[in-house]
Formats: C-alpha cells, structure tokens, sequence
C-alpha cells in the first residue's frame, strides 16, 4: 500500500518503520527541518551531544522504547542513573530549600507532614504502584480520590501545587487515573540516550529510508484532498496519491487538513481542553541547582512549575563544560507569557531563580539562553477522558489518527509515542 504519515515525530516515525519494515510505501510529512517532533533535539557548536527543546528521559519499565533501540542496536546507547528529584520546601524564615522527594525514607522525613500524613500518603502511592484497573479511577477525580486515602493535608501541602501549576483553573477536573498513571509508572531510575533523543530519531529515519520510506522535511501540509475512484478513496497530497493517510499532528491540524473528519460519529476529540509546553532552556558558567536533577515547585507564587538541571543528570562534557538548565510551564490559550521573549521571561523568572539559588550569579558576558514551545502538547485529562480521546479509525474509510490525545491513562511520552506507532501501524496494515 501507499500510505502517507503526516507528521515526522516520534509517532509517526514508530509507524513508518514499522509499516515499511512490513514491505509497504511510505512518505513522511514533517514541515519542520528535522524530525522528531517534541523529542527534537538541537546543537550548539561547542557541544558534543545534541539536547532536546523540551527535557525528556526514559523510565526504567519503558519496555517498548528498550525492545526498539534493542532491534535498532542502539542498547549499548542507553545511559541509566538514579538522579535526584526534589520538592521544593519553604522554611520557617521564608527561605526556600530542595527536599528530596523520590523514596518512602524521602517521605518519612518530609517536613510539614504528620506521621499519621505520612502513612496515608505511603499506603497511597503504594496502592497506586500495586493496583492496575485505572478505568475504575476514571470517574472519580485526582482530588476527591487522594483527599480521600491520603488526606486533605497531604492533598494540600504535596499534590495541589503541582496539579494546579500544571492545569491551572483546570486542576480540580483532572481524573485520579491521570494522577495514578504518573504514580504507577515512574521509576527511581531514569535513562537517557548517548548522543541525546536526536539519535533515535536518526537511526529511524535511515532505516526508515533504507526500507524503502520517504522522508520529506520542511513540507508543510495544508490540505489533503478525497478522490473517488468507484467506490474506493484515493488521497492526494501535492501531486501524490495515497491508499491510506495516517495523522499524527494535533487534533485540531487535522480537522483543518480534511475538514470532513469532523463530520465522523467517531470523533469527540475536538472537546478536549489542551495546554502549550513553554521551555526556557539557560547555558550557565554557574549550576542553578546543586546535585538535584528534577525540582517540583510547590510554592504557586513561583512564575514557573518546574526546574530540571539537565547536566545534574548528564555530564556536562558533552555540553561544553557549562551547566544545561530547563524551567518550565504549561500554559493556556491567551496566557501572557507565552507572548514574551526569552530576554523578557528570563527578567521574569530571574528573581524566583534567585530564591531558590542565592549564590547564583549570571553572566551577560557568557551566560544565554533559548525558548520553545509546544503548542497543545499537553492534553487534559478530565473525567472519563478515554471516552473522547481519538481512536485509530476516525471513521473515515482509510484516514487514522494517532496522537498524543490518544494516550491514557499516561501522560505524554516517548515511550508511550513508540506504542502509539507500532499499534497504529498495526491496525493500517490490517493485522
């Protein structure tokens, strides 16, 4: 079959290669210059590795990422560390400090919590680890359901701040099993791939190309046009036809490329409240964070959600010797910041960053930084959310989608995306 696969991101990519491996005719759409979508990676010229725009590793149960870079030869590439996640903690004086927060001796130790606290929350995250029917977490939401066993303070003081730095106005909608998913999934060990993501991504597209697949960069797709040819449907994209079209974009691209999938019975999708990942990324002489990769923050003044000292993780060798820091957010339509510059953001942010790192000193001389943003990268998760997100059949004779609104209970992911592929391929080629 010839089959187009619109967008070049890791989804689409999984699919390509799985559908070429299976002898069919595939070309990939990706208007960027490189594929990868979110995993896309970048360069500066005194790195040795390229990074990410948006900070990404691996779980250590993420099977279905180690079974591909495995048939790729690429398992020898796999770097796995136990970095330290952290929670940050206001002090009596008003200071700010990094507790960590990623071990139950971590959390008897956690400061503003009674023992009794502590035990609900311990036997909560145990429950979340142990128990495997998220669907019965579905119509309950993550508020409700943790108040519940793990009690009000706890709700308050550990899981409120993130939840509503996350979703913002929309924190107390969002499904316990959205909640459990991040819970049940996460390892204290975390994996990276030498060279950065970019070497997956690149090593699928050359076998990709080398089975026979078509890779087209910077080719952007506005439409997509229905032939009928008797009672068959052809594609056509440029001056290319198609049996089969799979969609990996955003829900509301793919509406605008074939308007008549709105019309299908199937799709509900378009319902779906979405957020834009916003990534300041800085280059300092100076580290930002001390020994802590990944820094939750708790506090709701903060202008940000997250800091992920990146080189805290990998060394920063390969990144020039200089410290590599991410601060990130979700943000919705319309929010202000997502109009800033970085210079602006980073004037922004510039005084939080000092409260949490007052020693902490940048250099305009040396010192720089860059801003990305992924628009609807994070779809919310409300009640009974696998009723409305979009299944591979759109009901469209031979038009599939798979995106990032098709994964649940988990949050966005490569390894999730890997899947999505495989499985999407699977249901094309009519296995």
């Amino acid at each position: 079959m010839r089959i187009a696969i619109i967008g070049g991101g890791i989804t689409g990519l999984a699919a390509a290669y799985e559908l070429t491996k299976r002898g069919h005719a595939v070309t990939v759409f990706e208007q960027e210059k490189t594929v990868g979508g979110l995993a896309v990676g970048y360069k500066k010229p005194n790195w040795d590795w390229s990074l990410e725009k948006f900070y990404h590793h691996l779980f250590a149960n993420d099977q279905e990422t180690f079974s591909l870079l495995d048939e790729l030869g690429l398992s020898h590439k796999l770097i796995i560390k136990r970095p330290v996640t952290a929670n940050l903690v206001s002090t009596i004086q008003n200071e700010f400090t990094a507790i960590p927060f990623d071990s139950p001796l971590h959390l008897l130790t956690f400061p503003g919590l009674s023992l009794a606290d502590k035990l609900r929350t311990g036997a909560l995250a145990a429950f979340c680890k142990v128990y495997p029917f998220w669907q019965t977490l579905e119509g309950i939401t993550a508020k409700k359901f943790f108040t519940a066993v793990g009690g009000k303070r706890a709700w308050r003081i550990i899981w409120e701040p993130l939840m509503t730095g996350k979703f913002g106005h929309f924190d107390n909608s969002i499904a316990a099993s959205w909640l459990w998913a991040r819970i049940h999934k996460r390892t204290p060990r975390l994996c990276y791939i030498d060279g950065g993501f970019q070497t997956l991504t690149n090593a699928l597209a050359k076998i990709i190309s080398k089975q026979g697949g078509t890779i087209n960069v910077q080719y952007p797709i506005s439409s997509i046009q229905l032939k009928k040819n008797s009672n068959y449907w052809k594609f056509e994209i440029g001056n290319l036809k198609f049996d089969k079209v799979l969609i990996t974009v955003p829900a509301s691209v793919a509406h605008n490329l074939l308007p008549i999938i709105h019309k299908s019975p199937t799709i509900d999708h378009l319902s779906i409240p979405h957020l834009h990942a916003q990534m300041l990324i800085l280059e300092t002489k100076e580290p930002i964070l001390r020994n802590v990769y990944w820094l939750n923050i708790t506090d709701r003044t903060f202008p940000f959600l997250a800091v992920v000292a990146h080189t805290n993780f990998i060394d920063k060798k390969y990144y020039g010797n200089r410290h590599i820091t991410y601060i990130g957010n979700y943000l919705p339509d319309g929010h202000p910041y997502l109009s800033l510059s970085k210079q602006k953001l980073f004037g922004l942010f510039l005084p939080f960053i000092m409260r949490i790192n007052h020693s902490f000193h940048w250099s305009d001389s040396s010192d720089w930084s860059d801003l990305f943003i992924g628009y609807n990268a994070q779809p919310v998760h409300q009640l009974h959310y696998s009723r409305r997100a979009p299944k591979f059949e759109t009901g469209i004779p031979n038009v599939f989608l798979a995106n990032m609104d098709s994964i649940f209970p988990w949050d966005r992911g490569t390894n999730y995306a890997i899947d999505l592929g495989q499985k999407a391929a699977i249901t094309i080629a009519g296995e």
